[in-house]
């Protein structure tokens, strides 16, 4: 498993890029062909530095006095491997590897000039047997070989009364051994496999015990190291994802976690180990990355240094030389030396209280505005996070059912612990939905309430009224509407008013801002009818699903055959047919009336109408069914909304049962692929005038959604103007000086929610398309 991570890392290891320095200083470096794994320190008596390189052909020993002029001066031969690692004792260094070949005992004491070295196999009862490690470590005179050939791979102790002749003692073999720390006679034991790590006492050497276990956020221990004052013990898990563990260990019956820690740039890319130094914890990370945390609170890890290694794994650090220089290495095979860097962060804590209950509010989202930096309420309102640096911040704390708090001006200092308590006021919004015409409320009527980050639905009371507790501050788009009634949205900021009302006016409509019973049925194998949010799909390079609904109604929901995005034949009408087919209306009361409806169709292949490669539109009165358009063959309409009205009376007589459905039928075992959509159905008292002449949709608008500027592109169209309403009609931008094929709106004045970019030309027509403006 391992040695599937690590090769996939290599894969990808050059897709991640960012800037490349933050307050790290690069002395030098240095590339050996070869890939490197693990990194350690050695100091001659001559107080010459040297990094210990677990390089892919061996032992590598770099002279590191001069940082900016790194010198290797010796390769101790091993095993071809990834993996090598090494620990010190004194002046002799223990190097192992999965390739096998034991351990190498190298005595340094010759340095610069020359080294010896050998082989240990195991003595004893293991004697010859020893063969491969993944990890070495010497802790208080004894070598602990983790991950070897032997005992399940948990850890061989070894004496060294003889530093160059270790000697065995015994072996922990209850789990498979990453990696591990030895305290105070205790082995914290980074348990991969298990998803743990073990506490285990190795006061006898021959007969170390298990004493209790701890499972750690990722559930892949790869290595542990403890707090300078050894309270708490740091674990990585090596899994993408995963986040640095920091339990409490004051109580070793009642372990807790009090912290988890995510690489700030590249979160999901997990640390590989952590060492400690003066509470500083240095992360070699995947994504190619070593960072810097200050760890003086450990219960609020605050990054404050970080440098892209690459282009792959940054495998290990050490703080540890004199000079306070980091050395460190890559797994594309380069060894880092960095400038010391111990500057403590910026802290701020504080807590999160209903100002008229003063109970704690967990969940409260706590930010400091123009950073990326935000933290979470926990359950006694308490937050912790900061910055790496001092200045001056607005900081902002937010709650669904809150009004939003910020509060200016806020000083951060180096190692200064700042203080800021927070007490919101809830946000109490009610509404009320009401017959435009006779204001008696709407009862049961559905709200829906959406912006660029936020999209919910509730269901107002018997009365008409509803309550809006999961709002912040912003600006939000609210919908009622009920079967029998038209859909209104209006569009609301907060703080402002504490209740809205919004009118509905009686009448068949829906444009499918809610789920108001339509009926699926057929038996087509895939590509059913769905209501949601119209997803794209291509056939070659033509658009097949145009992936947006109908541009002039309150939603961005409409009913569409099959929505699993891709290719237009992913997920298509196949082999059967799927019908969709309104509730029940009357029409009894009208004299004249016509229905209308969008549409779109995408059929690939010529065809002609049948029953296969068609949509049906029929009408059903109770009594009879009628077919009142059906569309079928490619044409220029294919995959763009086409809005139709129909005389109801043309085709069958209006009455108190009536149905619409759509249909859509493939001939089973045919390639054809065929996709639909239907959107905005309404019934008008006679023809109706406010069917514009809409052409179809020719210019194209980049990004959707989009946040400070939107693209429009008219495909070299000559156009009279632009024009940008919200979705209430509201006008929010206007050009009538088009110069050029594209314009650019500015849309940082512009609120988020949903709007119409409709398109002008000198010939009267216009084109339009909905967009969504996002935070």
């Amino acid at each position: 498993m391992k040695k599937i991570i690590l090769l996939f890392a290599l894969l990808i290891g050059t897709q991640f890029t960012y800037g490349q320095i933050q307050n790290l200083q690069l002395l030098g470096q240095l590339n050996f062909g070869t890939s490197c794994a693990g990194v350690w320190q050695y100091v001659d008596s001559l107080g010459n530095e040297y990094a210990l390189v677990g390089a892919g052909n061996g032992l590598a020993i770099v002279d590191v006095t001069v940082p900016s002029s790194p010198n290797l001066l010796f390769t101790v031969p091993g095993n071809n491997s990834l993996w090598r690692e090494m620990s010190t004792y004194g002046h002799y260094v223990y190097a192992g590897t999965e390739g096998g070949g034991g351990i190498t005992v190298v005595d340094l004491s010759d340095l610069p000039n020359s080294y010896n070295s050998h082989v240990y196999t195991g003595d004893g009862p293991i004697a010859g047997l020893l063969s491969s490690s993944h990890t070495v470590k010497v802790f208080d005179g004894y070598l602990y070989i983790f991950g070897s050939n032997l005992g399940s791979g948990g850890a061989i102790i070894c004496n060294l009364n003889d530093p160059w002749n270790p000697a065995f003692e015994g072996m922990y073999t209850s789990q498979y051994v990453h990696d591990g720390f030895v305290y105070n006679d205790t082995l914290y034991s980074a348990e991969v496999y298990a998803g743990q790590f073990g506490m285990v006492d190795v006061t006898n050497k021959a007969n170390p015990v298990l004493i209790g276990t701890q499972a750690t956020p990722g559930a892949f221990c790869h290595n542990t190291w403890f707090s300078d004052d050894h309270r708490y013990l740091y674990t990585t898990d090596e899994k993408p994802n995963a986040p640095l563990g920091v339990f409490d260990l004051i109580d070793k019956q009642n372990i807790k976690l009090v912290e988890t820690f995510y690489n700030d740039t590249l979160s999901s890319h997990e640390v590989h180990n952590v060492r400690v130094l003066n509470d500083f914890l240095y992360n070699p990370s995947y994504g190619s990355q070593l960072t810097i945390v200050d760890g003086a609170r450990p219960d609020n890890l605050i990054e404050v240094a970080r440098y892209h290694t690459g282009p792959s794994l940054c495998w290990d650090a050490s703080p540890y030389l004199p000079s306070g220089n980091i050395i460190a290495t890559d797994m594309s095979g380069v060894l880092y030396i960095f400038a010391p860097y111990t500057v403590r962060a910026c802290y701020l804590e504080g807590n999160v209280t209903d100002i008229n209950t003063g109970l704690p509010l967990s969940g409260a989202q706590v930010k400091l505005l123009t950073t990326a930096v935000q933290a979470s309420s926990v359950i006694n309102g308490d937050y912790k996070t900061g910055y790496p640096t001092p200045g001056t911040f607005d900081i902002e704390c937010s709650r669904p059912g809150y009004l939003t708090q910020v509060i200016s001006g806020v000083t951060l200092s180096t190692g200064i612990l700042t203080t800021l308590d927070f007490q919101l006021e809830p946000l109490l919004v009610s509404g009320t939905v009401v017959d435009a015409a006779t204001s008696q409320p709407v009862p049961f009527a559905d709200v829906r309430v959406q912006n660029g980050s936020l999209d919910f639905m509730l269901t107002a009371d018997a009365n008409g009224t509803f309550a809006l507790t999961s709002l912040t501050s912003g600006s939000f788009d609210i919908t009622a509407a009920k079967w029998g009634w038209k859909s209104n949205c209006v569009n609301v900021s907060f703080p402002g008013p504490s209740q809205v009302t919004i009118p509905v006016d009686q009448g068949i409509y829906d444009d499918f801002t809610f789920d108001f019973g339509w009926s699926v049925s057929g038996n087509a194998a895939d590509g059913m009818w769905e209501w949601g949010i119209p997803v794209g799909t291509v056939f070659s390079t033509t658009q097949a699903n145009p992936a947006v609904d109908d541009s002039l109604d309150c939603s961005n929901r409409c009913w569409v055959t099959g929505n699993g995005g891709g290719g237009a034949n992913d997920d298509d009408v196949d082999d059967g047919t799927t019908i969709l087919t309104s509730p029940v209306f009357d029409l009894s009361s009208y004299t004249d009336p016509y229905v209308h409806y969008s549409r779109w169709f995408f059929e690939q292949f010529s065809s002609n109408p049948s029953a296969n490669d068609t949509m049906f539109i029929s009408l059903d009165n109770g009594a009879g069914t009628s077919i009142i358009e059906s569309v079928t063959g490619p044409s220029a309409t294919n995959s763009t909304w086409v809005e139709n009205g129909f005389r109801v009376s043309n085709f069958l007589t209006p009455t108190a049962n009536m149905t619409i459905s759509i249909a859509i039928g493939d001939k089973p075992g045919s390639a054809n692929p065929l996709e639909g959509g239907f959107d905005r159905f309404f019934v008008t008292e006679g023809p109706t005038g406010i069917q514009e002449n809409i052409a179809d949709i020719s210019f194209s608008v980049f990004p959707n959604p989009f946040t400070d500027r939107l693209r429009l592109d008219f495909k070299n169209q000559t156009v009279s103007k632009v024009v940008l309403t919200d979705i209430a009609g509201r006008e929010v931008y206007r050009n009538s000086a088009i110069r050029n094929n594209n314009l650019i709106i500015d849309g940082a004045s512009i609120l988020p929610g949903f709007y119409i970019v409709s398109v002008f030309y000198p010939d009267g027509s216009k084109s339009a398309v909905k967009v969504v403006k996002s935070r």
